[in-house]
């Protein structure tokens, strides 16, 4: 089961727990037991933040959060779900039955469904 963090409660990247990039490369597995115990860590080289090391599970959720408020995002799963119906064989028989019809068929539909 994967972990759901608070990522309202993170902080900016410059008040993490920093770790220089020699630190890193050279003693990782301490690096990555900071980061499993307290969260994400900064990563610095010559002391100027370059980096952050943060769980997989918050990396996808930040981005399934941001995802969700992003509103061309959120267009483009609606056109994605249309999309898909439209591949359906009731979508496809529908566009036959439209492009074949005679002319008369498609005044007496649209009559019908202006009654509507």
């Amino acid at each position: 089961m994967s972990t759901v963090y608070d990522i309202h409660a993170l902080h900016p990247s410059k008040d993490l727990p920093a770790s220089p990039s020699s630190e890193l490369k050279n003693a990782f597995k301490s690096v990555f037991q900071k980061m499993s115990q307290s969260g994400p860590v900064s990563i610095t080289r010559n002391r100027k933040r370059e980096a952050i090391l943060l769980p997989a599970d918050l990396y996808d959720q930040i981005i399934n959060e941001l995802a969700s408020k992003d509103p061309l995002e959120l267009l483009r799963q609606d056109y994605e779900t249309r999309f898909a119906d439209m591949q359906s064989d009731v979508s496809a028989a529908a566009y036959e039955d439209a492009f074949s019809a005679s002319p008369a068929a498609l005044g007496d539909a649209a009559k019908a469904h202006q009654a509507d």
